[in-house]
């Protein structure tokens, strides 16, 4: 009795993608956070003309801060898949990496000064603490996926025993062999189901910071959401039809 592993194989391929990709922007941003450290801070004066923004403009009064725009867009914004996954503006990808406060403070500044540095390189080092833990997560996950698919495959095998012989040749004793045997199995399905949905709540519960939905967000490009419940409830489904099967039988068996 086989149950596709599809699904499975599936979500391993999008946790690949994903891994690449978390470190790919791990590595980006470590490489902005390198440039920002090698720029000179420059310390703010007293002045009352209006202040030019940068974001979505070319001026600036202090260089150093259009060499930070550019540092930005040479490795955060250069990343392979950037325009597949965002394509924002620098505007609005630093509002989305850094949170909109870094962004307007490097909006109004005039100049690169030493608070605006710090500012910068701790949303950096933040950003990379974040894929690092990502990268942890994904692991985990596929980790998680991989055994999940060993066990499935493991209890498909167990159940190929129904196909050695049909139940309308099976004596009363084998029939009851047959459903014990079966509800065992079920009751291991039923236990990595459980497995899982905790899994699936502990993510929702210490993860909500990075991503609502740790689940949704890695296998939004699938066929399903949850791959590896899916698999489980067909193998649930399986097993069942083949309980009412050898049931049916043992009820017409004198």
């Amino acid at each position: 009795m086989a149950v596709s592993l599809d699904s499975l194989e599936a979500a391993k391929r999008a946790l690949r993608r994903e891994r690449r990709r978390c470190v790919d922007e791990r590595e980006a941003f470590h490489a902005f956070k390198r440039e920002v450290g090698k720029l000179k801070a420059t310390a703010p004066t007293t002045s009352s003309a209006p202040t030019p923004p940068l974001i979505g403009h070319q001026q600036a009064t202090d260089g150093s801060l259009t060499r930070v725009r550019r540092a930005y867009e040479r490795t955060v914004m250069s990343v392979p898949h950037y325009d597949d996954e965002y394509g924002d503006s620098f505007a609005d990808s630093l509002t989305a990496e850094f949170g909109p406060d870094v962004a307007a403070a490097f909006q109004s500044a005039t100049v690169f000064s030493p608070a605006l540095r710090q500012t910068v390189t701790s949303a950096a080092t933040e950003a990379v603490a974040e894929r690092m833990q990502f990268v942890d997560i994904v692991d985990g996950e596929f980790e998680s996926v991989e055994s999940m698919a060993d066990e499935v495959s493991t209890l498909c095998d167990r159940l190929s025993f129904l196909d050695d012989k049909p139940v309308s040749e099976r004596g009363f004793n084998e029939l009851l062999a047959v459903r014990e045997n079966v509800c065992r199995i079920q009751t291991r399905v039923d236990e990595l189901a459980a497995t899982r949905q905790q899994t699936i709540a502990d993510h929702r519960r210490d993860l909500s910071s990075l991503v609502p939905d740790v689940a949704e967000y890695l296998y939004q490009d699938l066929s399903v959401r949850y791959p590896v419940l899916s698999t489980l409830a067909a193998v649930g489904e399986t097993i069942s039809e083949a309980i009412r099967r050898v049931e049916r039988r043992l009820a017409a068996t004198p």
